[in-house]
């Protein structure tokens, strides 16, 4: 659940700072920071940012048990603008993908970018219910799909996801804003071989990150997003 959403958030604020470069998603120019894994999911993962958001590189080290299967991910994500690259360390392929939903959708002079990111948790069935602190930080809540996540300047400092009667809670244990982050972080390897592909299906691109997890059982439904020409009335203006 959190890869499908904050990763297609992420993915959007990177691909309008590409495609408009005068507009700064984040105020911070840097930030790293580090999440720890509790619950059904066990581990830790680490977000870089620089550029005030065009780039942005998550690393991920985490055990997931269900239902007596162990499920183990090592995985490096990297957003660079329009191009989004994974792969596992230690592995000689990856992939790569065009994010060419998002190269239209700047095109259109209807489109807002403004409000995209709360009106895309809306469109996704997450409702704010307010405000809480967490760890001294005011945080906005917002829920929905199972899903609990609390915001504070644009990054997720908690989430908490109920499936199937199994919790994951994910909780930023640091964070810091206008340090140095190490530029390798954002190379791409060179003695990795990368499968390259489109992304013109939006529900295709929400997906991706969610290949392995199990529906809500909530009976929430998703939104009805075929094309592209959906996702444009979706976010156009008022």
């Amino acid at each position: 659940m959190k890869e499908m959403i904050l990763g297609l958030l992420a993915i959007i604020t990177c691909a309008y700072v590409s495609a408009q470069q005068t507009i700064k998603p984040y105020k911070f120019k840097t930030a790293i920071v580090e999440y720890t894994y509790s619950g059904n999911t066990t581990g830790s993962q680490t977000l870089y940012i620089d550029e005030h958001g065009w780039d942005q590189c998550e690393v991920t080290n985490t055990v997931m048990k269900s239902f007596g299967q162990k499920n183990v991910t090592d995985e490096v994500k990297l957003t660079l603008g329009l191009e989004i690259y994974q792969w596992t360390p230690g592995q000689s392929t990856g992939t790569q993908m065009h994010n060419s939903i998002l190269e239209e959708l700047m095109k259109d002079p209807d489109f807002d970018i403004k409000d995209f990111s709360k009106q895309l948790m809306k469109q996704l069935g997450f409702e704010k219910k307010g405000n809480e602190a967490v760890d001294g930080r005011d945080c906005e809540v917002w829920k929905g799909m199972g899903s609990t996540i609390w915001i504070w300047k644009d990054i997720a400092v908690k989430t908490e996801v109920k499936v199937l009667g199994q919790k994951t809670v994910w909780t930023a244990t640091s964070i810091q804003f206008d340090v140095p982050v190490p530029s390798a972080k954002f190379d791409v390897p060179g003695d990795v071989q990368f499968q390259k592909f489109d992304s013109n299906n939006p529900m295709d691109l929400m997906q991706r990150g969610a290949q392995t997890e199990d529906d809500d059982s909530s009976g929430e439904q998703e939104p009805e997003i075929k094309n592209l020409k959906d996702l444009k009335n979706i976010f156009k203006k008022k």
